[in-house]
């Protein structure tokens, strides 16, 4: 992408200086002649290369597609070409990771690419989900109720991890208070200690030896304790990245206490309005099940829900095949089978997506109320040893005077 000095005749046949952005001079006379535009000259003032190193921090969030895709339904519904509604939208406040996005969309729109296609081209952006979604509604000319629908998901599902992110803040905040005053107990205050008590001469109990020889072991061997800690994240990180490292991540969600249950509540409830929106497409079962099992993002759910296709394939029910799986409460399962049996699955699902919001929330809800008092049990653990490991020493020396 380059950003060009275009000298051109506009279209009350006057010579103008504009500039435009574009991937190569061959589209950019193509846009420029789609404006009325007669193309003079074209030079590049700019080579614009995406930057690497802040590839991180340019990430476009959610929380601005959204609001994007309801405008973009707005304009698609009022009949306004793809490509202008798309020039309308990247003028608007977005940041420039965003706005580039746009733009390359835009230009791909006009080169005649379809515009499932172009979203295709950012997945980090627009997942597969929701551009096989475009794709079926450019195909049957429902591309406004798509991005509609699209907006009513993600913002759900937004919601949703929002109140169980803000769930376990509290605990993870308490597992860092336990880690900080351990550490700053562990360097500061025995090392000082150690040395009173060796000077007095007093007896030192096996509680106040073994933290003494663990903060000893610690000051000793601090920096290759933090490297060794780094190194661990970093392999942690890459290997999470690979498709077994996701497996094993997602089978730890499945099967940790608590937070299985939150996965698994919201597996179920991003399940049944995918499901809706597929199936309200005009999608046939067994497609539903393919995009449903790459959209969830679930390497377990995936390996998991390749049962339940294959059994779709033969000819089985669709209630009976996902029960086999283990991976959904019994109430999907029995509005799934009375949806088969009533030929309407869309319609039972749709009556109970409230029920599986609130179990996400009574999820959450039900993890924290456990963990807190875990929590503080454990810093009250921590904060116990410590006094025993100070005052028993002080106890033995005033005995002894």
């Amino acid at each position: 992408m380059a950003l060009y000095r275009c000298k051109v005749i506009d279209p009350l046949g006057k010579n103008r200086v504009v500039q435009r952005e574009a991937g190569d001079e061959e589209s950019l006379r193509a846009e420029l002649k789609r404006d009325g535009f007669v193309p003079l000259r074209l030079s590049v003032l700019e080579e614009k290369k995406p930057n690497v190193f802040f590839s991180v921090s340019s990430k476009v969030k959610m929380s601005e597609v959204i609001p994007f895709l309801r405008q973009f339904a707005v304009l698609v519904k009022a009949s306004v070409p793809i490509a202008q509604a798309l020039d309308i939208l990247r003028k608007q406040k977005h940041t420039k990771a965003f706005q580039k996005v746009l733009l390359e969309v835009s230009h791909d729109v006009r080169s005649g690419v379809s515009l499932s296609d172009s979203f295709g081209r950012h997945p980090k952006v627009f997942p597969e989900f929701f551009v096989n979604m475009v794709a079926i509604g450019e195909a049957a000319g429902s591309l406004d109720s798509v991005l509609e629908s699209m907006a009513d998901y993600y913002e759900n599902d937004r919601k949703i991890k929002r109140k169980a992110k803000s769930a376990m803040t509290y605990p993870c905040i308490l597992l860092v208070l336990i880690v900080a005053v351990l550490a700053f107990i562990t360097l500061f205050i025995l090392p000082q200690f150690e040395g009173t008590i060796r000077e007095l001469g007093g007896d030192v109990p096996g509680i106040t030896r073994a933290l003494m020889n663990f903060s000893a072991f610690v000051r000793t061997h601090l920096i290759q304790i933090v490297l060794g800690i780094a190194a661990a994240v970093l392999v942690l990180f890459l290997f999470f990245r690979t498709r077994t490292g996701r497996y094993v991540k997602d089978w730890i969600k499945f099967h940790t206490p608590f937070l299985g249950k939150i996965e698994r509540a919201l597996m179920t409830s991003r399940f049944s309005k995918a499901f809706i929106i597929l199936l309200e497409s005009g999608m046939n079962i067994t497609d539903c099940m393919e995009n449903l099992r790459r959209m969830l993002g679930n390497e377990v759910f995936g390996r998991r829900f390749e049962y339940t296709i294959e059994e779709v394939k033969r000819g089985r029910r669709l209630a009976p095949a996902m029960e086999n799986t283990k991976l959904f409460p019994d109430m999907l399962i029995a509005m799934i089978d009375v949806g088969e049996r009533s030929g309407n699955i869309e319609e039972v699902l749709r009556s109970t997506c409230s029920y599986f919001d609130e179990s996400v929330e009574t999820a959450i809800t039900r993890a924290t109320t456990a963990l807190e008092p875990m929590m503080i049990v454990l810093l009250g653990g921590v904060v116990a040893v410590v006094v025993l490991s100070v005052l028993l020493p002080m106890i033995s020396l005033m005995s002894s005077i």
